[in-house]
């Protein structure tokens, strides 16, 4: 988070008090606005620039930051560079402009600077790191959610510090925001304990630096705008967090990270950050502290939307619902109920002497916005597990057998096998998929064998014609077949097969294999496993069914980001062995952009935070055979949504067979006909 985006603290961050002289760009209580002369602009128009540059520097660092994108993982570099822009652009605007004369009423002296800016700095470059190390673990809806609590700690740190006087009332007003918030952290489905703690900390020493702000401007003679305080900070701002840069970042940040962003970027992004500073100065010229506030709430529930729509992160009903009350009790914190009725007449237009048609335009700009982040919740909902319907995939809640069809052998359009394999036996592979191939279910189908090889050294050209594939591609060495397969998945994601196949070389168990293939390949097939057995585990304290030493503590994370909700009380299906048939429809039943996290997170380097996971004695987490992968090779009943607990006591082993009597479902998921 650059300088400009604590902004945000203007929307959360005002203390209890309304009596002393506030900095406008602290968050804590605006001043009247000067009297304001006839302006052709309309003030909607600064509302739009202020609302548009603060959501595109919260987007722009996100971007930067995002593993999925640029993957620069090094804020304390952003953040230095941002105020190091900010030093050079005051001390150019103080220089040439008008913008910067209200530092001349400013009596800084060295004993004042030292004393009273530099600490307050020091908490404002920690702040700014912590939230922007955030950025790396959590997603910008969850952020915004809670920031939504920087008025509580401001309250908190007002107390601690004796600035006010703990007041039972005002307690009261900010439950709501904490009971919100706290349903919202429940409800998050991709949350990170780690991007948590670095959010809480920025939020933590924000409200601190806000209320020794608020000291220091107990006396007039120290009030400032944006850009005034931005003249003063940025510089010790800069040179603490410089100095932190050379402790922990200097040493891994190589020309290859910044040229991988690009100058380009760098300029552009420092420079939206500085013009939100500048805009924020007009703003408050043209608006009232009140406007902002409203503006404020309207830009967060904004961001919030934007973060589904440009980074597909997933928003529970629950999570909205959670969000919903902290923004009513922030409204209802910063307004009182006498405002909040004061502005809804308005809105309706009810009261005299308002620009009702302006009110009403703003209202429906709210209302419209609001809509499109409940639309966005409930588009992820898909139900409660594991009833789920995931308008591709008709998932039965319980076993009730469909009509049996004898003999019942339609054929797909295309099957294809895809095969990942590192320096197996291509003589193996050969002869296994011919026999597969030769099965009666498949006589009428388009078929094709794909081989992904995790060998740098293969000959490409050799093993097509060793292992009789149609394709044959080289992808790195990382996830063992899982990584294949999510290879596969992407690649291939608008030309996938009717029906795939996922095989890894040399199967021990082929026979079942082929036989499993014979009694239940159906064109109504969604999901049939070919692993050992089905078992079941619950959901919360994953304990592995066929070695119960091992636990997997990602299952529930992988399960809220496909159902996008939390874990049930009831157990989960599992299977053992990455080898399954799947359907189209039952890929596509799952987001393209959850593969790709899911590969990300696979493909990440030993920094990433899933390999501080804990695991059990003589588990290896390499690149070539990650902890992670291992979660996802019991998950794929999971990620394609085969949710039928049925199937533990139905189709226990591989070895079960079909007897003639048994129903189409005994061993797999169907889709909708």
């Amino acid at each position: 988070m650059s300088f400009q985006e604590k902004r945000d603290s203007e929307n959360h961050g005002d203390p209890p008090t309304t009596a002393q002289p506030m900095l406008p760009t602290t968050g804590i209580q605006i001043p009247a606005a000067p009297a304001k002369s006839r302006d052709r602009i309309h003030p909607a128009f600064y509302v739009g620039v202020w609302i548009s540059l603060s959501s595109a520097v919260i987007i722009y660092n996100k971007w930067i930051l995002d593993p999925k994108t640029t993957n620069f993982r090094f804020p304390i570099f952003l953040t230095t560079w941002h105020l190091l822009f900010s030093c050079v652009a005051t001390q150019i605007l103080a220089r040439t402009s008008t913008l910067l004369d209200g530092r001349k009423a400013v009596k800084m002296t060295g004993k004042i600077y030292l004393r009273s800016i530099c600490p307050i700095g020091l908490f404002f470059s920690l702040s700014l790191i912590c939230s922007n190390k955030a950025y790396l673990y959590l997603s910008v809806s969850f952020i915004q959610m809670l920031k939504a609590t920087t008025p509580v700690a401001v309250l908190i740190a007002a107390w601690g510090l004796r600035v006010e006087s703990p007041n039972l009332s005002t307690l009261k007003k900010v439950i709501f925001i904490v009971l919100g918030v706290m349903i919202a952290s429940y409800g998050e489905i991709l949350f990170d304990a780690s991007g948590f703690i670095f959010q809480v900390f920025g939020i933590g020493f924000e409200a601190v630096r806000l209320v020794m702000v608020q000291r220091l401007l107990s006396s007039a003679e120290f009030k400032m705008d944006p850009l005034v305080s931005l003249y003063y900070f940025a510089p010790i701002c800069a040179a603490m967090n410089f100095a932190l840069f050379l402790v922990f970042e200097s040493g891994s940040l190589g020309v290859s990270d910044l040229l991988r962003v690009g100058w380009l970027t760098f300029l552009l992004n420092a420079l939206v950050a500085f013009c939100l500073n500048v805009s924020v100065v007009f703003l408050i010229g043209k608006t009232s502290s009140l406007v902002l506030t409203l503006c404020g709430v309207l830009k967060d529930i904004l961001l919030v939307c934007a973060s589904m729509v440009i980074w597909g992160n997933p928003v529970t009903v629950l999570q909205f619902f959670g969000y919903s009350i902290a923004l009513f009790g922030l409204l209802y914190y910063k307004l009182g109920a006498d405002k909040i009725n004061e502005q809804y007449a308005r809105l309706r237009g009810l009261a005299p002497g308002t620009r009702s048609l302006t009110n009403r335009r703003l209202g429906i700009g709210a209302a419209t916005l609001f809509a499109v982040m409940v639309l966005g919740a409930m588009r992820q909902y898909h139900g409660r597990y594991p009833t789920l319907d995931t308008g591709h995939v008709r998932v039965q809640p319980s076993y009730t057998p469909p009509s049996f069809i004898p003999n019942n052998r339609g054929s797909r359009s295309r099957l294809d096998i895809v095969i990942g394999m590192l320096q197996e036996d291509t003589q193996t592979i050969h002869d296994q998929v011919e026999e597969i191939l030769s099965l009666p279910q498949l006589s009428n189908l388009e078929t094709k064998v794909i081989v992904y090889s995790m060998d740098e050294m293969a000959d490409l050209v050799s093993l097509k014609k060793e292992t009789g594939a149609d394709a044959v591609e080289k992808i790195p060495n990382i996830g063992r077949e899982t990584g294949a397969y999510l290879s596969h998945i992407l690649k291939q994601w608008d030309n996938l097969a009717d029906h795939t196949l996922f095989l890894y070389p040399e199967i021990e168990d082929f026979d079942h294999v082929k036989a499993r293939i014979e009694d239940f390949f159906l064109p109504s097939t969604g999901m049939l496993s070919l692993g050992f057995g089905h078992r079941e585990c619950s959901c919360d304290t994953c304990r592995d069914p066929w070695v119960s030493a091992n636990t997997w503590p990602r299952v529930p994370q992988i399960f809220s980001a496909v159902y996008g909700e939390i874990c049930p009380s009831t157990n989960i299906l599992l299977s053992y062995g990455s080898k399954f048939i799947v359907s189209l429809k039952r890929i596509k039943g799952t987001d393209k952009h959850i593969y790709q996290h899911l590969k990300e997170i696979l493909e990440s380097d030993e920094k990433h935070w899933i390999h501080q996971d804990e695991r059990q004695l003589g588990m290896e987490d390499a690149p070539h055979n990650s902890y992670f992968g291992r979660t996802l090779e019991r998950s794929w009943m999971i990620i394609f949504k085969c949710s039928e607990t049925r199937l533990v006591k139905s189709c226990p082993g591989l070895d079960t067979r079909r007897k003639p009597d048994d129903w189409d479902d005994v061993c797999q998921c169907l889709d909708a006909e």
